[in-house]
């Protein structure tokens, strides 16, 4: 019997790794890809560059707050939504007509338009909103607060495109004032399974210097603000909004409860709330 070569079982010196071609070399291990002359990419959770307009934590590259950015967005949906109110209520007004005495409607019985004229400026007019007024601009005027109460509405105001007053009379008036102003405060209500629902009111902070009790309130839906008094029996409801233009937004601020506020506006409902309790 003819002897192997090898010793037993030992591979030959010049067996190739199987896959591997005779006489093929090694392969080299592979390359690190090079750096990019940028630096490196950032990673998902690497945050945004500065100046890209948000950063964690709500706010921006510059530090404001998300409450301010909050802000600036309502002046934007504030311009919006009166130039269409106004245009809305324009044409509204058009489409009812002049009566023979220049007025489109019943003359308010609480406040004339001399005194509304006084204050709002323009040709302001002071009309009861009853009947096809209340079910009209009824639906979108600020009727909050005091909605049961006899009001009326103004037209045609320089120093404010629409404004609403209500009149409640009687002795039961602190009570009427106390239940509006627990109606405007903020509530929260427990839905069960971990599930709140918070509302911020419209309470819009203590009036000072008019009736014995008064309250500001917050921005409506249709831009509206304005001041609740009580002055003994009597309480009213004054609420105003910015210049018919349309062009100038109302100045805001923001309750620690998260209301919007305008004190301008409350500032000109009061105005016009001393017309009537004076």
């Amino acid at each position: 019997m003819t002897e192997s070569g090898g010793q037993g079982g030992a591979a030959a010196p010049d067996q190739q790794p199987p896959g591997q071609a005779p006489g093929a070399a090694e392969p080299s291990p592979p390359e690190s890809p090079p750096s990019s002359p940028a630096g490196p990419h950032p990673t998902p959770t690497s945050p945004l560059p500065s100046g890209s307009g948000w950063e964690g934590g709500g706010t921006t590259a510059g530090g404001t707050s998300g409450c301010v950015k909050a802000l600036f967005v309502l002046l934007v949906l504030a311009v919006i939504a009166v130039g269409a109110f106004i245009f809305f209520v324009g044409s509204f007004v058009n489409d009812l007509g002049v009566g023979e005495n220049g007025s489109i409607g019943d003359d308010c019985p609480f406040l004339s338009d001399a005194e509304t004229r006084a204050v709002l400026g323009g040709e302001a007019d002071a009309i009861e909103l009853a009947g096809l007024y209340d079910v009209s601009i009824g639906i979108v005027i600020d009727k909050r607060v005091l909605p049961d109460a006899p009001d009326c509405w103004v037209t045609e105001g320089s120093a404010a495109y629409l404004a609403r007053i209500a009149l409640h009379q009687g002795g039961d008036a602190s009570d009427v004032f106390a239940a509006e102003r627990q109606r405007a405060a903020p509530t929260s209500q427990d839905q069960g399974g971990g599930i709140t629902l918070e509302n911020s009111g419209y309470f819009g902070g203590e009036a000072s210097g008019i009736g014995d009790d008064a309250f500001c309130t917050g921005l409506s839906d249709t831009i509206m603000a304005g001041v609740l008094v009580r002055q003994g029996d009597r309480v009213v409801y004054v609420s105003v909004g910015p210049p018919s233009e349309g062009e100038q937004v109302p100045d805001m601020d923001l309750t620690p409860d998260g209301v919007v506020t305008s004190p301008g506006l409350c500032a000109l409902a009061q105005d016009l709330a001393r017309a009537i309790l004076d």
